[in-house]
């Protein structure tokens, strides 16, 4: 009887929509300040929190190098990555939704370089995980580097001809000495589901959330002065 009695609770959940238990959603993502933090704070985990609110997913923040979140994601062994550009291929699916724009990439050198061809076989630096060899249609003798301020201590040291990065990471001292050469502009950063049933319907999940924030005009409260890099629409879809 108690068995009867537990099955016909359960099929009464079913039937009426209940979820059964709270789905753990594994987020990994680089350690990139106010945005994600380890501490589970910053605005992308905040934006994630309340688009993804209302539903039975409880978020679980893995950070990390972005090098090793990526690795993460692909190993299916993070169910979300924070944040890329869109991309093709058939691991990865997108929302419809950006989460923020990445600023201009930048080759930095102390010689002038007007092309980015001119980087051909010389050593160009980038961060860890970041594939900003990408940029470059000529080969290089790319070097990962674990820190900014490294980037552009080795560069101004000489060991590297080029260091690839965003103009707000320059060291206030070494501005007056570089070159700049634009390699790629301001780009959308989605988050990156993965390519599964399941994933899918996190996406459709998290492009609900954000209309919804978009129209109420909460979105525009959470990311208050950032709300206008963002780039988001202007008018309501």
């Amino acid at each position: 009887m108690a068995r009867q009695t537990r099955l016909l609770c359960l099929f009464a959940c079913i039937s009426i929509g209940l979820p059964l238990q709270a789905k753990t959603i594994t987020v990994a993502a680089g350690a990139w300040g106010g945005m994600s933090a380890a501490d589970g704070s910053g605005l992308y985990f905040q934006v994630l929190r309340e688009a993804l609110s209302g539903t039975d997913i409880e978020l679980k923040f893995r950070v990390t190098n972005w090098k090793r979140a990526k690795q993460m994601f692909y190993a299916n062994r993070a169910d979300l990555l924070l944040a890329d550009y869109r991309s093709n291929g058939n691991r990865q699916f997108f929302p419809q939704w950006h989460i923020d724009m990445d600023p201009p990439v930048v080759a930095f050198s102390l010689q002038p370089l007007l092309k980015a061809d001119g980087l051909q076989g010389k050593t160009v630096g980038w961060m860890l995980g970041y594939d900003f060899g990408q940029f470059i249609p000529v080969p290089v003798e790319g070097v990962e580097v674990s820190a900014e301020q490294f980037g552009f201590d080795m560069l101004e040291y000489g060991r590297l001809d080029a260091y690839i990065s965003y103009d707000y990471n320059v060291p206030q001292a070494l501005r007056p000495k570089l070159k700049r050469l634009q390699l790629s502009p301001a780009q959308q950063l989605f988050p990156v589901f993965q390519n599964t049933f399941t994933g899918r319907q996190l996406a459709a999940e998290f492009d609900r959330g954000m209309q919804r924030l978009y129209q109420s005009g909460r979105l525009q409260q959470i990311y208050a002065e950032h709300y206008q890099q963002a780039s988001f629409p202007a008018v309501q879809r």
